[in-house]
């Protein structure tokens, strides 16, 4: 009788471990292999360039109020993936690096767009509009090209370490 109450209490326990286990892992993706980490972050960083281009699209739109809010939920939401994402072999810069280009995106919509949309709705001279949109892209540009460098060079530093081929590239 002993060594099936053993047994019972060895599986009750083996279950139990299990489930823990399951559930201190909920919410992370772990992966095997380098290029499918390095392609899932830059499936995102990709879905975020596409919304961030739509911003830039509906800032031109002089009919209505802009609503870009919607545009920062959707970085939101792809930011927030890319911050369950666990380290990859201990290493956490590529992610991060990720995170701070996305944050970036965020801070384009809710700064540089809005106020940009904010020009054409409310600047009757088209000149002015004109000129201080141009002083706010090509401040935007500047700021776009040190995360985008940032970015880039944390991606080569993991291709090499990992020693793969980076498939996939930014959309421009």
């Amino acid at each position: 009788m002993q060594k099936k109450s053993f047994f019972t209490m060895a599986i009750a326990f083996t279950v139990f471990a299990v489930g823990l286990a399951a559930c201190g892992a909920s919410g992370k993706k772990g992966f095997a292999k380098a290029g499918d980490y390095d392609q899932y972050i830059i499936s995102r960083i990709n879905q975020m360039q596409q919304t961030l281009f739509a911003a830039q699209k509906a800032t031109g739109n002089e009919d209505s109020a802009v609503n870009l809010g919607k545009f920062v939920q959707q970085i939101d939401s792809l930011t927030k993936s890319l911050k369950e994402l666990p380290d990859y072999k201990g290493n956490t810069s590529y992610r991060d690096a990720a995170i701070r280009l996305a944050d970036f995106y965020k801070r384009s919509i809710s700064g540089s767009y809005t106020e940009i949309a904010r020009v054409y709705k409310e600047v009757k001279d088209s000149t002015l509009a004109d000129n201080r949109v141009n002083e706010l892209i090509i401040k935007l540009q500047e700021e776009e090209t040190l995360a985008d460098d940032a970015f880039v060079k944390e991606r080569e530093a993991f291709a090499a370490k990992n020693q793969i081929q980076p498939d996939g590239e930014l959309a421009k």
